[in-house]
């Protein structure tokens, strides 16, 4: 039935023959995705550091919120980094449809206007920490989140086979660490500086997206566009299928419970490194986040070689199963090492290990196998955009949570919803042999 409900969409929407690419046009193709997916990471972690240099004074942390060099509000704390998940969420929806109208290519260049349009704005932001200032900040930065939701299922959708995209998907794990980077060589070359310090880090998200934006300039034609006749029919029609509403239930689900544990811990790295002591500088925090977001990059990378191997559904079961035992381990252990700081800062590293190895890549890559080329990028968009309510859901929850019942119960909460998305992996998502 869905292989049957492929050939109607191409019926529905148009031809889905490739248009002739342009020689030498793979490299290009992979180093704009590339680009694409750095973009992604750096531009949501880049806000949780240029907060923590916000919070501080002659770049030490200050135990007077309001003696910080940007003192800010109190819904700012709980919803400022929330924010561009909403605006991810309207991003995947609308440009994953918006794609496979007008062609991924053309959708995933103007998504990359949006994100440097919005990381240049921040550049401009008023001088002083008014309520101005914060208002514009989060319209800039759910600006910049439409921008980087539309270019989850687009940079999967353009990427290629299941190998290419998890491939393109490592790309991320160094966007990751990136901003930590900047802060570092910026707090060195720039002391005090912090209006100086946070804009540069914010700005600089723009530059990634430019490159991209200038490599997809040159790049090929989609191999497939729709003719927008029928889309609405066409989604009524393949949706009615009961394999594709399992499929997008896992896809989806999956995606959702592993960003509410995968966010609700990455975002707030320099609040979780908090509880080794207030008193630390600006740069040794940027140093131990350094630290435990590098143990993304081997992970992930692991995640692509053992994709070809295990494929996309047991990469996903195993990291759930990893990540909840991680989870359960440092809940349990906090109050006994409470004061064992190595011990703790190890288990930290472990856990962001087990973020980014499988699931995180997995995710990204199952609504590539398991949904028709026809509808692949609204049908990623969903997924992800499902992802990032959870991300939503987790960033927002983190700062409740944690001030009613500290941060052993978040990664109670977060080993609960790791073995979930196990469950889920298990009972929804295809075999290998009928993706």
């Amino acid at each position: 039935q869905v292989h049957f409900l492929a050939g109607r969409m191409a019926t529905w929407y148009g031809s889905a023959e490739g248009s002739k690419p342009l020689p030498n046009s793979g490299w290009l193709r992979a180093f704009a995705v590339g680009c694409s997916n750095f973009s992604i990471q750096y531009n949501y972690q880049c806000a949780s550091i240029a907060m923590a240099i916000m919070a501080t004074h002659g770049d030490v942390y200050v135990s007077d919120p309001a003696a910080a060099d940007f003192p800010a509000a109190p819904w700012v704390h709980k919803t400022l980094l929330a924010v561009v998940f909403a605006g991810s969420v309207a991003g995947m929806l609308f440009m994953g449809l918006l794609g496979d109208f007008i062609g991924h290519r053309r959708a995933l260049l103007l998504t990359k206007a949006l994100v440097v349009l919005g990381a240049f704005l921040c550049i401009l932001l008023p001088a002083e920490a008014s309520h101005d200032f914060w208002t514009h900040l989060a319209l800039w930065r759910f600006i910049i989140g439409v921008g980087l939701g539309g270019a989850y299922p687009l940079t999967a959708a353009v990427a290629g086979g299941s190998d290419q995209v998890g491939q393109a998907f490592f790309w991320q794990t160094p966007g990751l660490v990136a901003p930590y980077v900047v802060a570092l060589i910026l707090v060195a070359l720039l002391p005090g500086a912090t209006g100086t310090q946070f804009r540069w880090i914010l700005g600089l998200g723009a530059l990634p997206s430019v490159v991209a934006l200038l490599a997809s300039l040159q790049g090929p034609e989609d191999s497939f566009r729709g003719n927008g006749d029928s889309i609405v029919e066409g989604f009524r029609q393949a949706l009615s299928c009961r394999q594709l509403q399992r499929r997008l239930i896992g896809t989806a689900g999956s995606w959702f419970l592993f960003d509410v544990a995968a966010y609700g811990t990455v975002v707030f790295t320099p609040h979780i490194l908090s509880v080794f002591g207030r008193e630390q500088s600006l740069r040794q925090l940027i140093l131990l986040s350094i630290l435990l977001l590098s143990c993304s990059i081997p992970a992930t990378w692991l995640s692509v070689v053992a994709l070809p191997r295990l494929g996309a559904k047991k990469l996903n079961l195993y990291g759930f199963v990893l990540q909840a035992a991680l989870f359960a381990a440092f809940a349990s252990s906090y109050s006994i090492l409470n004061e064992s700081r190595k011990v703790l800062i190890s288990l930290l590293c472990a856990i962001y290990f087990g973020l980014n190895w499988g699931v995180c890549v997995s995710t990204y890559v199952l609504p590539i196998e398991v949904f028709p080329e026809e509808f692949r990028g609204t049908l990623h968009g969903v997924s992800a955009a499902s992802g990032k309510l959870g991300a939503l859901v987790g960033a927002g929850l983190f700062p409740f949570l944690n001030a009613a019942a500290g941060v052993p119960a978040v990664m109670g909460l977060q080993a609960i919803v790791c073995g979930l998305g196990a469950c889920l992996s298990y009972f929804c998502l295809p075999p290998e042999d009928c993706s």
